[in-house]
């Protein structure tokens, strides 16, 4: 309960800040009519923060920061002069044209980049549980201040988003202050896309708004309503992720989705004529689903079950055959396979294919051409000792491609007092990885050996270079003897 809560605090308190201010800019953009204004400027940072990489700055960086920036108000440059008062082409398509470029263009730029596929993933459903607290508490203070500019003008923007026709009678200036607005949004859209990724930030600008609008006609209402919605979403959407290790964004997205129905089907309960045969229509739609759902997530584990235990078995038959007629990279994935559906007491044939395997086994993995799960992992730390174990533990620490299966064959180590595993262990530190990974591999390493050297994974990259910088040296030092209770330590 105490990780669940140290992991899941700061996310949620970054949840609540994009809820708050991103609710209210929904009622804008919802009563504008331009529901895709959102999803493209933010794209269109995104390609800024894209361009900013290719030329060699970290997306975390401030210099890619201003690069997205700089995009985003070009962009609001676009929207705000597109706005004509004779419309002969809707806004809508020019967002809609606006966005299908920016995202061809940001998937061109990346295609420069070796990184560039796992960029763009990052852009778009944004990294929520490894964002630094300090990120979010510099992100907060630009959202105040945007808040505050929008309260002051607030006159201004809520007669043009509310009632255009009053603005313009007015003789107002509304291509002026529609530049102020989308170059306002787009101080938001930067800084959400690094912390939630597109998807994620376009439902929450969207859906509390939407949910909001169909239960109330006042301003006040309908934030009321906004808020609360995005903060029990949030909170839903993320526990779903920590507890069943989804990725964040996509879990609280769907989650939104999730809510938008509900909150919808409500509606339509309230309103309709004959309540109970509402009730009865919502019911036989609500077993529909939850039937389709059943179909889709139990009986794929059931069909996952079942190959498992095909492999298990092949893995022993080949095995008792000597191999004969099965090329090796078959024979180490099906018993790879068969350590997966039993973690507790791997299969002795399984282990013995991998034992003998012995060190041209990181090749095949290091090629792809084998992969590693982390349960896989688990079931070999659980095996009788044997010689060879460690061997094999060590290829897993050292080459395996998942960075949790790397994490698992580390620790082993280290349980078995290898210092192998305090240098696969660092190793693993020295690339950027998800923070609850961090939290992990330090908690392991400060468990063996008794040290931290002020490793934070919530710190920075630079703090945590120079801390890893100190492990190094002390391992350098002690690399026969790191543990505690050993040599005198």
């Amino acid at each position: 309960m105490e990780l669940a809560l140290e992991v899941l605090l700061w996310p949620f308190v970054a949840c609540l800040v994009l809820t708050g201010i991103h609710t209210y800019l929904g009622l804008h953009v919802v009563s504008r009519g331009v529901i895709f204004v959102d999803l493209a400027l933010a794209q269109i940072a995104a390609m800024g923060a894209t361009f900013a990489f290719l030329l060699g700055y970290p997306p975390d960086s401030n210099s890619a920061y201003f690069y997205s920036l700089l995009f985003a108000w070009t962009g609001a440059a676009i929207f705000s002069i597109s706005r004509l008062k004779e419309q002969h082409i809707p806004q809508e398509a020019i967002i809609g044209i606006t966005f299908a470029v920016a995202s061809a263009t940001t998937i061109l730029i990346a295609d420069r980049s070796p990184q560039g596929a796992e960029l763009v993933e990052a852009m778009l459903t944004g990294a929520l549980l490894w964002t630094p607290r300090a990120k979010i508490i510099e992100t907060a203070l630009i959202y105040a201040a945007v808040g505050g500019f929008h309260w002051y003008f607030r006159d201004r923007f809520l007669t043009i988003s509310l009632d255009h026709q009053r603005a313009e009678a007015e003789g107002w200036n509304i291509r002026w202050w529609d530049f102020l607005f989308y170059a306002s949004f787009g101080f938001v859209i930067t800084s959400s896309v690094a912390i939630a990724g597109v998807l994620l930030v376009f439902s929450f600008l969207v859906i509390p708004s939407v949910i909001a609008m169909m239960f109330s006609r006042t301003i006040g209402g309908r934030l009321a309503i906004g808020w609360t919605s995005g903060t029990v979403v949030s909170m839903v959407g993320l526990s779903l992720s920590y507890g069943y290790d989804f990725p964040s964004g996509p879990a609280v997205v769907c989650a939104f989705g999730l809510a938008l129905v509900a909150a919808a089907t409500l509606r339509y309960i309230v309103v309709a004529e004959r309540t109970w045969v509402a009730l009865a229509r919502t019911a036989a739609a609500s077993l529909l689903i939850a039937g389709a759902l059943w179909m889709a997530f139990f009986t794929a584990d059931r069909d996952a079950e079942r190959a498992q235990r095909s492999a298990a078995a092949s893995a022993a038959a080949a095995q008792a055959a000597g191999g004969a007629d099965v090329p090796p990279g078959e024979r180490i994935a099906q018993a790879f396979a068969a350590l997966e559906t039993s973690p507790e007491a791997p299969p002795e044939a399984a282990m013995e294919t991998l034992l003998e395997v012995g060190e041209s086994l990181h090749l095949m993995m290091s090629t792809g051409e084998i992969t590693v799960s982390e349960s896989a992992v688990l079931a070999i730390a659980n095996a009788p000792d044997d010689e060879r174990l460690e061997d094999l533990l060590n290829e897993i620490a050292f080459h395996a491609r998942d960075p949790w299966a790397k994490l698992r064959g580390a620790e082993a180590l280290l349980e078995r007092r290898n210092p192998l595993g305090v240098e696969a262990t660092l190793e693993l530190l020295s690339s950027s990885q998800p923070i609850l990974l961090q939290m992990e591999a330090i908690e392991s390493l400060r468990a063996a050996t008794g040290q931290s050297f002020g490793y934070d994974p919530e710190a920075d990259a630079a703090a945590n270079g120079e801390a890893l910088e100190r492990w190094k040296s002390w391992w350098e030092a002690n690399a026969s003897q790191p543990f505690i209770g050993r040599g005198g330590r």
